[in-house]
């Protein structure tokens, strides 16, 4: 069932015509309309309702419906876009008040009192037609339509005229002085007699261009005057050339004959030359040359048979030489044995001594001891004296235990401390490792959110531009591809992130033709990004223009593949995939225990691995679990603004972890230095204990020692003495006898070391004479090498002269027989003639007589055709000089119109910008402000000063950005305002204009707007386009039309 919305409720007062309004619109499948039409009054209309109820669409019915373009609404790229949703076309229909009041109806014979413009969008195209109010078509042009709008001054591309909501919350809210002199320039057509006078100044280039070219082609015209008046002496040249042409056929027949001749002279000279002087000379020369190999070949020999002789004497005194090295090595190991024993006699002799002293010292001191044991009174005075210091000693081991178990305690408490201080420090270095990441994660994704090629890194649009450059440049001899990445797409996204987990490491990659444009590409590399930790990975495989046949290799378990789930959109980039991770044999599935039911332990053919949606790696060998709960798809991923949320996510819950960390490090270090300043103190009391403890024992020992010290026999000591003694005698003569020994050996080792060294230089001589000898062998070698080089190229030479030798002697036989033939073929023709030129001369000349005469017998060309066209000629050429004669005085006249036009121009701009000025002077006093407009035409910046001081205390005027929103929307209300006093339209329309303003701001600019429209020296109608409550003014203003649109519908599809 059709439905359709009206007018909730209208309030109409006044009725006053104006011709060119709009009285009527109507809409059909428009925007979010079914159907939809309003009645304006010929004054002032507001259309009242809240946002969706369908003010802006009334707005782009007029704009579209008068001719306007799409993007001029700043709703829709284009028009199809205005259908209604399950609609295949739309209707406008916008009826225009053409009252002959004023005798100044555009066609008021053919429309009436009304034009109805309708204009019919389809999905393909959209059409015009001008209709009376009975529904008559009078035109279907477009052109009519613009006649229409032009006679009434409508603009409906002009902000004055028509203001849209996004214009209108641009325009009040800007404060920018450059907006509003575009706006300025747009809404007084200066910026449209801008582009005309640009025009007319392209035009006039175009002419002076034209009367260059003119100016170019007279020499052409002249020349072609001067060709025809040659061309009749031509004419009569051409019947003597057909006899000169026959004569001229026979010297070139006969010169012909001649050239072939003169060929066969080089090839008999030739032929003398190799057989009687080069092909002797070779010979000669192969002869010398295999002498002198022969006489090297046996100098080699020579050397050779020496070296051997030598070689085999060097064997002989081989075995000579390591014998003495035996014999003298022998001899230095008894006399190293020898020293050996001395020295351990010697030591065994000092033991003794040391010994006998020792035992010497302790008979004395018993001796002492002995002579002490009957003094019973200090023997009781000591054991008292013991009694007390270990008591003291009990009481200090006490202590001590006490003090060292509170040590342990403390010394655990800070192992733990410092264990637990190390464990922070690598969590606070992990969390700033990962803050470091996901800052720069951050960095990139921003980044890639405006250009997608930065997620690959920073440096990548920069990268790809310079190898793009160096393509062009022709450096490659295949440009590379990549990265890959930016080639990828993922069929099913679920699989996006176990996708990006499998080959995420290769999406920077490049992949190169060959090793010459790897160099290349490093060269690149290294203009682009100095770290190499951040080169991506070059992968270098020769190029074919198809991607690999994997069908032999797939993996068929009735699952899909990691090949078949992704769209590459490059052969060579889809194949460099498949070499490095065998994308055709990686399945995916699902389920982790349906994989691992599959692959472990049985896998089936041309299966190299599975993935699963957990991002399980499931293999043969073993399953590699990994967690996907929280990795967000960096490449692969539909929509990047989760994955910068996730970003930020983590990034806080990072910085709260950092934070923790901090705090709890501040703790440990405090407690800490408390704890290993106890330590310090209970150490120092632990160290004094301990002296004190020592000193004690000492005293307990000593007092022991006194105490209990029993009568000591020295008979066994003194008996020790007696026998070291001898002892010592036996060792000193022993060590006498080794030393005399030792001479022996130290001659009898020199002899033997003599010798060794006698054969050393035997066989240094022999191995000297033997080396030199190899030197001469090799360096013969290399000589008769060199000869035997230099006598293989001689007999190369020899073969192949001999080869040309016989060529040439088949060329000469071929030559003749050619002279032969040719000959007779001239005798047919003539008998031989004297040639004074040579062939190519005479074919030229030839060629050249009978083009002419071919030319001429073409032509056909007679006198009186000649004659003709010689007055054709002359005629064009007066009329190209009469023509630029016209054009310069053309040019001339256009060059002073356009400028005294542009004088014009400047002087209606200096009068409209002060027209413009004095109306805002006067809008602004309606609320007692004072200020004024600042027009700088040479920067092209319009500003607004204004006084907001109604109390009349200052004169001080301020920019329009340090006032309220409210007072600075009203401040371009009065700017509109006076655009409207000096620019003529019969309607003006105002979307949201009081989008900004507080009440009291709405309130005067409602005032203003409708002492604007009262005020008028021309009736005007004006629309307004509100989502506020305009009820009050119908009882203040008359001649006011209040349109209250209903509520949108938010439950089917008829919501405005």
């Amino acid at each position: 069932m059709s439905k359709r919305r009206r007018i909730a409720n209208a309030n109409v007062l006044g009725s006053e015509v104006v011709p060119g309004s709009i009285m009527k619109v109507e809409l059909q499948n428009f925007m979010c309309h079914e159907y939809f039409e309003v009645e304006f009054s010929p004054t002032v209309n507001f259309i009242v309702g809240r946002n969706g109820s369908g003010k802006s669409a009334i707005l782009m019915a007029l704009v579209i419906g008068l001719g306007g373009k799409s993007t001029a609404t700043n709703r829709a790229p284009n028009m199809t876009e205005f259908i209604k949703q399950g609609s295949s076309w739309a209707q406008l229909n916008i009826t225009i008040c053409n009252s002959n009041v004023n005798q100044d109806a555009w066609k008021y014979e053919e429309y009436g009192d009304a034009v109805v413009v309708e204009r019919r969008i389809t999905k393909n195209a959209s059409s015009y037609k001008l209709k009376t109010p009975e529904g008559r078509v009078i035109s279907n042009k477009r052109n009519d339509l613009v006649l229409l709008l032009d006679h009434y001054n409508i603009q409906v591309n002009n902000p004055v005229s028509i203001l849209n909501q996004e214009m209108s919350k641009m325009f009040l809210a800007s404060t920018d002085p450059t907006a509003k002199y575009k706006f300025f320039m747009k809404s007084t057509h200066l910026e449209q007699m801008i582009e005309d006078y640009q025009m007319i100044n392209e035009r006039l280039e175009n002419t002076v261009r034209t009367i260059k070219q003119k100016e170019k082609s007279i020499p052409d015209v002249k020349s072609d005057v001067r060709i025809l008046a040659n061309q009749y002496q031509e004419l009569s040249e051409l019947q003597d050339m057909g006899n000169k042409v026959s004569l001229l056929k026979d010297e070139l027949i006969w010169a012909k004959v001649g050239d072939i001749e003169k060929g066969l002279k080089p090839l008999e000279s030739s032929l003398t030359k190799l057989s009687t002087v080069h092909l002797p000379n070779i010979e000669e020369k192969i002869k010398t040359h295999r002498e002198r190999y022969n006489e090297a070949e046996q100098s080699v020999k020579a050397v050779e048979a020496e070296s051997t002789a030598e070689m085999a004497r060097y064997t002989a005194l081989e075995s000579d030489h390591a014998s003495m090295r035996q014999l003298a090595s022998a001899k230095r190991r008894l006399l190293m044995d020898n020293k050996t024993e001395q020295r351990s006699k010697q030591k065994h002799i000092s033991e003794l001594e040391s010994d006998n002293q020792q035992l010497s010292h302790r008979i004395r001191e018993i001796q002492e001891k002995n002579d002490a044991q009957n003094q019973e009174e200090e023997r009781a005075v000591r054991k008292r004296e013991l009694q007390e210091t270990r008591q003291r000693q009990k009481v200090l081991i006490e202590k001590m235990s006490k003090t060292t178990s509170g040590i342990d305690a403390l010394e655990q408490k800070i192992t733990a401390l410092n264990e637990e201080q190390s464990q922070l420090r690598g969590d606070l270095d992990h969390v700033e490792a990962e803050l470091r990441s996901v800052d720069m994660k951050l960095r990139v994704q921003g980044e890639a959110k405006q250009n997608r090629v930065r997620v690959f890194g920073r440096s990548m649009p920069e990268l790809l531009r310079r190898i793009q450059q160096a393509d062009d440049q022709a450096r490659f001899q295949m440009k590379p591809r990549g990265p890959f990445g930016l080639h990828i797409k993922v069929k099913d996204p679920k699989w996006a992130a176990v996708i990006e987990l499998a080959i995420g490491g290769a999406m920077g990659n490049f992949v190169v033709h060959s090793n010459t444009d790897k160099n290349t590409l490093q060269e690149i590399f290294e203009r682009c990004m100095p770290n190499r930790g951040d080169w991506p990975n070059m992968i270098m495989m020769k190029f074919r223009d198809k991607k690999y046949d994997v069908s032999g290799q797939k993996a068929r378990a009735g699952f899909p593949t990691l090949y078949d789930m992704l769209d590459i959109d490059d052969c060579m980039i889809s194949n460099a995939l498949v070499e490095q991770y065998r994308m055709e044999q990686c399945l995916l599935i699902e389920s982790s225990e349906e994989a691992r039911k599959l692959i472990i332990g049985h896998c089936p053919r041309n299966v190299f691995q599975a993935w699963t949606l957990s991002g399980d790696d499931v293999r043969e060998r073993g399953v590699y679990t990994n967690d996907l709960s929280r990795r967000q798809c960096r490449y692969f991923g539909s929509d990047p603004s989760q994955y910068i949320e996730q970003l930020e996510r983590d990034k806080a819950n990072l910085t709260e972890q950092k934070s923790s960390y901090n705090n709890r490090k501040l703790a440990l270090d405090r407690e800490l230095r408390g704890i290993r300043s106890q330590h310090h103190s209970s150490k120092e009391a632990q160290q004094s204990i301990k002296r004190e403890m020592n000193q004690i024992k000492s005293k307990i020992i000593e007092l022991d020692t006194i105490e209990d010290a029993p009568i000591i026999d020295a008979t066994a000591m003194e008996e020790d003495v007696n026998q070291n003694n001898q002892l010592i005698a036996q060792c000193k003569a022993d060590l006498e006898d080794l030393k005399r020994k030792q001479q022996q050996l130290k001659q009898d080792y020199e002899e033997a070391h003599r010798k060794h060294t006698e054969s050393l230089e035997r066989d240094s001589s022999i191995n000297n004479k033997l080396e030199e000898l190899k030197n001469k062998i090799n360096e013969g070698q290399r000589d008769l090498n060199k000869k035997l080089a230099t006598l293989n190229l001689y007999l190369d030479k020899k073969k192949e002269i001999t080869s040309q030798i016989k060529s040439f002697k088949a060329d000469k036989t071929k030559k003749e027989k050619e002279i032969q033939d040719a000959q007779a073929l001239a005798r047919e023709r003539c008998e031989r003639v004297n040639v004074s030129r040579s062939s190519r001369e005479l074919e030229q000349l030839i060629y050249n007589m009978e083009a002419r005469i071919q030319k001429g017998t073409k032509s056909s060309l007679n006198v009186e055709d000649v004659t003709r066209r010689y007055h054709e000629a002359k005629r064009k050429y007066e009329e190209i000089k009469k023509s630029l004669s016209t054009l310069k005085g053309f040019s001339g006249k256009l060059g002073a119109t356009l400028s005294e036009r542009q004088d014009t121009y400047f002087r209606f701009r200096k009068e409209i910008t002060l027209r413009m000025n004095f109306f805002f002077i006067m809008n602004l006093s309606q609320r007692g402000y004072t200020g004024k407009l600042i027009v700088d035409h040479d920067k092209r910046q319009l500003k607004m000063k204004l006084n907001v001081d109604t109390s009349g205390t200052s004169e001080e005027t301020y920019d329009v950005r340090t006032l309220s929103g409210g007072e600075r929307s009203f401040s371009t209300v009065c700017f509109i305002c006076s655009l409207w006093n000096i620019m003529e339209s019969p309607f003006r329309a105002l979307d949201e204009f009081d989008v900004f303003m507080d009440l009291y701001n709405r309130r005067i600019t409602m005032n203003l707007l409708m002492e604007h429209a009262s005020q008028s020296s021309k009736p005007r109608q004006y629309i307004f386009f509100t989502p506020q409550d305009m009820s009050t003014l119908s009882k203040k203003f008359k001649n006011i039309k209040i349109l209250q649109l209903a509520p949108p519908e938010r439950n089917n599809d008829a919501d405005a």
